[in-house]
C-alpha cells in the first residue's frame, strides 16, 4: 500500500514531521533523496532556505493536526478556548455581535485569538504625540518610498533604516494610537502612492496593540504590511489602473505576490516571517484567495491580519474612485466578509481595534450636532472624544467647536450647553447616531492641524472664538488655519 503524501507549506514545518518530497530537485539541495525526519528548528531552517513547501508522510511522522509540537513560522499558538475577560456584546448600530467561540461554515479550522488587551497602555497624550507621530510617519514614507526605488533599479535598499522607521512608528502607536491615525487621516486627499501602505501598517499595527502582541511581532507585521506591494512596481502602470480585467490580466495582476517575495530576496531581505506574511496576505479563509487558494488555518495568522487590514483600507480609501467609505460601512462590509474571506473572530477583534468611529470621522449626535472624532476611549470605543462645531443654521461653522467626551456624558452635556447647542438636556441619551460620509461635509482636512493640537481639556471659554484676529501666541482652530493659509 502506497503512502500517503500531503503539501504543506514551510511556515507549518514542525519537529517530527517525515518530510517526503521538496518542491524542487533533491539534487539543488543538500537533504537526503530518501527522506528524512524533522528533528529540530536547525532542521526547519535549512528547509527554509531551499523551499517554499514540501510533501510529508503523517504514516512516518506528526500530521499538521498534531498539537503536541510548537508550530514554526509567523503563525501564533492560540488558545482556543481564551476568553478575553473584557466586555461582550452587541456593538451599537453595526449588527455586529462579539463572539469567539468558533466559525460558521463547514471549514475544519477554527482559530481563537489570545487576547492581551492590557500589555500596553496610552502613555501620552494626543496634542504632545503628534510632533513625534508627524516625524515617524515622514520618515517611513520617505524610507518606503527610497527602498522602493533601489529595488525598482534592481538595487538593495537599506533595510536598518526602514527597520527604524518602523521602530519610531510601533513606538508612536504603542504610546498614544490616535496620533498616527490623525496624521493619515490629513492626507486622505494626498496623491502620494505609499499612502495606502503606511495606512494598511496602521491599522494592522493597532490590531496588533490591540491583542497585545509581542514586540517582535509587532515589527514583523508592521515591516511587512509596508512592504506587501513593493512587486507592483514590475507590473504595468495600465494594468494596475485597469479595474475592469479580464481573466488573463487579473492573472498578470496577482502576480505582484510573488514579484514582492521575489524583489526583496533578490536585495538580501531575510526575515522569513515577514516574506510568509507577504506572501499569504491575499489568501482567503474558504480559498478564494490567491496565489496559491490556501484556506483555513493554513493561512499564517499575522498574514490574515495583514490581510484584513489592506481591505479595510481599500474600502475606506478605493484607489478607483474618488469618493471615500464611511468607516462604520467599511467595517460592516468588512463583517460581511466574516467567515468566508477572512475567519470571525479575527474579523471582530480587528472591528474592536480600530473601531467604528476612528479619529477623524465625521458624526452626528442624538441631539443633531455634528463634530468629528478627535480621539477613542479604549474601552468604551461608542463613547469617543469629539470636536462639536458651533451651529449655524442648516450648516456648521467649522471655525467654532469645543471638545466633548461621550465617555462622561453629564459633563458633555454641560459643555454643549454652555457653548449655546439648545437640546443638549432634550435627548434621553446622549450618543453618536450615524456618521457622515467625509466627502458630503466638504472639510479640508488640511486645516484641521491646530484642532489636534490643543489639549483636550482646554476650557470652553478658550475654545470659543470671536470675531477678532487671535494673537499670534494664541492662533488655533479652523479659522486660524485658514487665514494662515490664505491671508498670512
Amino acid at each position: 500500500m502506497s503512502l500517503k503524501q500531503l503539501k504543506i507549506f514551510i511556515h507549518e514545518l514542525k519537529v517530527g514531521m517525515f518530510v517526503s518530497a521538496l518542491d524542487k530537485p533533491w539534487a539543488e539541495t543538500p537533504f537526503p533523496i530518501q527522506g528524512f525526519v524533522i528533528k529540530s528548528g536547525a532542521d526547519i531552517s535549512r528547509v527554509k532556505a531551499y523551499c517554499d513547501y514540501v510533501f510529508v508522510v503523517i504514516e512516518k511522522g506528526i500530521s499538521p493536526e498534531d498539537t503536541d509540537s510548537p508550530v514554526v513560522g509567523p503563525r501564533l499558538r492560540l488558545d482556543l478556548n481564551q476568553k478575553s475577560g473584557r466586555e461582550s456584546g452587541h456593538i451599537k448600530g453595526s449588527g455586529f455581535s462579539r463572539n469567539n467561540n468558533g466559525l460558521k461554515g463547514s471549514l475544519d479550522a477554527k482559530p481563537g485569538l489570545k487576547i492581551n488587551p492590557n500589555v500596553y497602555k496610552k502613555t501620552v497624550e494626543l496634542a504632545k504625540e503628534i510632533p513625534a507621530a508627524r516625524d515617524a510617519m515622514n520618515n517611513v514614507l520617505g524610507c518606503l518610498t527610497m527602498a522602493t526605488r533601489q529595488m525598482a533599479r534592481g538595487g538593495v535598499f537599506n533595510q536598518d533604516q526602514l527597520q527604524a522607521s518602523v521602530d519610531e512608528m510601533i513606538d508612536s502607536v504603542i504610546r498614544c494610537p490616535d496620533a498616527f491615525t490623525w496624521l493619515l487621516r490629513l492626507r486622505t486627499k494626498d496623491a502620494r502612492s505609499h499612502d495606502h501602505a503606511v495606512r494598511s501598517s496602521l491599522w494592522a499595527t493597532q490590531f496588533g496593540r490591540h491583542i497585545g502582541l509581542e514586540l517582535g511581532q509587532l515589527r514583523d507585521l508592521c515591516q511587512a504590511t509596508l512592504l506587501k506591494d513593493i512587486g507592483r512596481i514590475k507590473l504595468d502602470p495600465a494594468l494596475l489602473h485597469n479595474h475592469s480585467r479580464d481573466t488573463e490580466q487579473e492573472a498578470t495582476y496577482r502576480s505582484f505576490v510573488n514579484h514582492s517575495v521575489e524583489q526583496l530576496r533578490s536585495s538580501g531581505f531575510e526575515n522569513r516571517t515577514v516574506i510568509n506574511i507577504i506572501k499569504f496576505h491575499c489568501e482567503r479563509f474558504d480559498g478564494s484567495g490567491y496565489p496559491k487558494g490556501c484556506s483555513g488555518n493554513r493561512i499564517p495568522m499575522l498574514a490574515s491580519v495583514a490581510g484584513i487590514a489592506t481591505e479595510f483600507d481599500k474600502l475606506c480609501n478605493p484607489r478607483e474612485a474618488g469618493e471615500t467609505m464611511a468607516p462604520s460601512k467599511a467595517t460592516s462590509r468588512l463583517y460581511q466578509m466574516r467567515g468566508s474571506a477572512f475567519a470571525e473572530n479575527l474579523v471582530v477583534e480587528f472591528i474592536q481595534s480600530v473601531g467604528l468611529y476612528p479619529a477623524g470621522t465625521m458624526v452626528e449626535l442624538t441631539t443633531g450636532d455634528q463634530g468629528m472624532v478627535v480621539e477613542q476611549n479604549p474601552r468604551t470605543r461608542l463613547a469617543p472624544r469629539l470636536a462639536v462645531f458651533k451651529n449655524k443654521g442648516d450648516k456648521v461653522d467649522q471655525g467654532k467647536y469645543i471638545f466633548i467626551d461621550l465617555k462622561d456624558e453629564q459633563q458633555a452635556r454641560e459643555r454643549l450647553h454652555r457653548f449655546g447647542q439648545r437640546r443638549a438636556y432634550d435627548v434621553d441619551k446622549l450618543a453618536i447616531v450615524r456618521d457622515i460620509e467625509p466627502d458630503s461635509f466638504g472639510l479640508e482636512y488640511s486645516l484641521l492641524e491646530n484642532l489636534i493640537a490643543r489639549p483636550f481639556n482646554t476650557p470652553v471659554n478658550e475654545l470659543l472664538m470671536s470675531g477678532s484676529q487671535p494673537d499670534s501666541s494664541r492662533k488655533s482652530g479652523f479659522m486660524a488655519a485658514l487665514k494662515q493659509r490664505f491671508v498670512g
